[in-house]
């Protein structure tokens, strides 16, 4: 790590050099960290041929979160990338965030990204809440001039607000609310909550935060509206009560993996169709 700023009070930019350039270009894409477990070494996994994993005997196996780009350029040694880190109370990954030192080491796993608008699409409904925001700033810095687009943000504390520059037709609405137990209704009513362009195409809803949020979003979209999942994509960045959540997973883990194979092996190439047997897969075993 080359550098750490404090952007907000619960949003920290921390600045990573890599041997080379890595980057899809894809506005809310994602690299996933692997951070040395407190008082361990860095140990990084060994990935061969057919992609298996694994690590050194007796290694202690690195923590995995997953951030989003904030911004990426090359130097004259390799490259560096931003990843703006949201701030919790609990979490090893808040926890690294919040006191990791300039010349600490980490791993980074390729990048990928989910936003997929056109580029000549002429209105965009962009919802989220602080860990969404790093990438919406990218999103809405790539709007081409005078294209559309309406972003609402759900903070628990005014003072994490930013200026979020764009050469399009930008409306942002900064939403506070109360705390953590808020966010969640009041991501899902800021679409649930709104009327919608009809006409296919013509739209695009892109969605990032807590994952409760996020299904409900995507279940109204997809299930009662129609939508084709060209026209949105939702993603859930953060789970409340996530304890009780992974807890919950690892009981049947081993089922929904298999079955999410078999859904992805089934649907091909379509999307849409892939992440509606998800959403089904997680719903019949009570995640």
């Amino acid at each position: 790590m080359t550098d750490r700023r404090q952007l907000t009070p619960h949003l920290v930019r921390l600045t990573l050099a890599l041997p080379a350039p890595v980057t899809t270009d894809v506005p809310d894409e994602y690299v996933r960290v692997l951070i040395a477990p407190e008082g361990e070494e860095l140990f990084l996994p060994q990935i061969d041929a057919d992609f298996n994993v694994t690590f050194p005997e007796g290694a202690v196996e690195p923590i995995s979160r997953v951030y989003t780009i904030s911004d990426h350029r090359e130097t004259a040694g390799g490259a560096e990338i931003d990843v703006d880190v949201a701030l919790h109370d609990v979490g090893p990954g808040a926890a690294w965030a919040g006191d990791c030192a300039i010349g600490s080491e980490v791993g980074v796993v390729e990048p990928r990204g989910l936003y997929t608008a056109g580029a000549d699409v002429p209105w965009q409904l962009l919802v989220c809440d602080i860990t969404g925001v790093p990438a919406l700033a990218r999103i809405l810095r790539g709007l081409r001039p005078g294209q559309r687009a309406e972003a609402l943000v759900v903070l628990t504390d005014a003072a994490d607000e930013l200026d979020l520059p764009s050469p399009g037709d930008v409306t942002i609405t900064w939403q506070v609310v109360q705390d953590e137990r808020a966010v969640e209704e009041a991501l899902t009513r800021a679409v649930l909550g709104r009327a919608l362009p009809e006409t296919g195409g013509e739209r695009y809803v892109w969605f990032a935060g807590e994952a409760r949020a996020s299904r409900a979003v995507r279940r109204h979209l997809r299930k009662v509206l129609g939508w084709e999942q060209s026209d949105f994509y939702t993603c859930g960045y953060w789970q409340f009560d996530a304890e009780a959540w992974n807890a919950r997973y690892e009981q049947v883990a081993a089922d929904v993996i298999a079955r999410a194979q078999a859904a992805h092996a089934a649907a091909g190439d379509d999307t849409g169709a892939y992440l509606d047997a998800i959403e089904e897969i997680y719903e019949s075993v009570g995640l």
